[in-house]
């Protein structure tokens, strides 16, 4: 193989596929970025045999062929070298690359792509179409309420729903859920799956250097998910099971709600989460005519306590939620207001977009 590419065109690459190469150490290819010419460009690839990356830079191609080789040496070398100056790369029987750019030169030993595990192509005949800034909204305002704990493998991923033109996503760890739902051009195609946060927080990734007008084509086959942005594709396995019923979770009614500033709130459950030490304990909001106070307190040595004014008139209530819960909501709304709305100090509460029925977060209360 011998190639000739821009230093910005093939960091470029790298960055892309690098997040999927295995840290575990249990096969030595899966450390590597696998390497292959392709027509007129060259392909990148990396895996972990969860999460799958391949994607295509501008290179001429002198001589085609295909190696896979280290990751971290290789990424670290094409840093160093200069923007303005080619780069060359050669491949030679004893699968050795040797880079050149300029003066600098870097040797590497690498093992033959039949070593590599195999990433199915993308099929297109299967794809359905998404607008990346409704992708992207979904996968923001759930994902922070993805489960990280493994015994409770379900719970690991985000719920993706397609049906009659509308897109659904759903997430949760069994002490917090998010929801939300998006009307989407595609209305034919219908299916129900489990995406794995990890693959789900690398299209996140991508999906911000991408412009609004920009549409991402997903495709479902019996056990795998892939995403195609452009020129890079993501292929992912599924979780296989049932996702809880997570319609019984979100309360149909609730007898007080209440509207907020969302900037405003943010800054108040920041200061009183600073209340509550470093253990994760919870703080306490304290609903009565006109005010809702939120405290945080630690075993008495520290108390924090702040106050906002709100259009309030009922009986007094006394809730106590796990700030971060309430942070990682309000952290990923761009609405300028949010509605919170309760029933009882023993019953979850709930937190909207203000002006959005679509979208919402519930979370289970604790003990103050």
């Amino acid at each position: 193989m011998q190639i000739i590419c821009s230093k910005p065109e093939l960091l470029k690459g790298i960055q892309t596929v690098q997040s999927a190469v295995s840290t575990k150490g249990t096969l030595p290819v899966l450390s590597n970025i696998l390497l292959e010419t392709s027509a007129n460009q060259l392909k990148l690839a990396a895996t972990d045999l969860e999460v799958g990356i391949k994607c295509f830079i501008k290179a001429e191609i002198v001589k085609e062929g295909s190696l896979t080789i280290p990751a971290k040496m290789f990424s670290d070398f094409i840093r160093t070298l200069w923007d303005d100056q080619e780069i060359k790369i050669v491949v030679d029987e004893a699968a050795k690359m040797e880079i050149r750019c300029g003066k600098a030169r870097c040797v590497l030993s690498g093992l033959s792509k039949e070593e590599f595990p195999v990433l199915p192509d993308f099929q297109e005949d299967k794809a359905i179409s998404i607008e990346v800034k409704i992708l992207q909204e979904m996968i923001k305002k759930t994902v922070f309420s993805v489960s990280t704990d493994e015994t409770r493998y379900i719970l690991n991923g985000v719920y993706f729903i397609l049906d009659k033109g509308v897109v659904k996503m759903v997430a949760t760890d069994g002490r917090r859920l998010a929801f939300i739902s998006r009307p989407v051009k595609e209305n034919k195609a219908a299916f129900t799956v489990i995406i794995p946060s990890k693959a789900i927080k690398e299209v996140e990734r991508l999906l911000t250097a991408e412009s609004e007008n920009t549409e991402v084509k997903i495709s479902i086959t019996e056990n795998q998910v892939a995403f195609k942005i452009k020129e890079t594709v993501i292929i992912s396995r599924l979780i296989e099971g049932n996702f809880p019923n997570y319609e019984q979770v979100i309360p149909k009614q609730s007898g007080i709600k209440i509207k907020l500033a969302t900037r405003d709130l943010l800054a108040t459950t920041q200061r009183a989460a600073l209340g509550c030490g470093d253990r994760g304990g919870a703080i306490k909001f304290i609903l009565e005519k006109g005010r809702m106070r939120a405290i945080g307190a630690a075993q008495g040595r520290v108390e924090v306590e702040d106050e906002l004014p709100v259009d309030y008139a009922g009986q007094l209530l006394e809730i106590a939620f796990n700030p971060a819960f309430v942070l990682d909501v309000l952290k990923n709304t761009e609405n300028a207001e949010i509605v919170m709305e309760f029933s009882s100090a023993l019953n979850p509460g709930v937190i909207r977009p203000s002006g959005d029925d679509q979208a919402l977060s519930v979370i289970m209360p604790m003990r103050a």
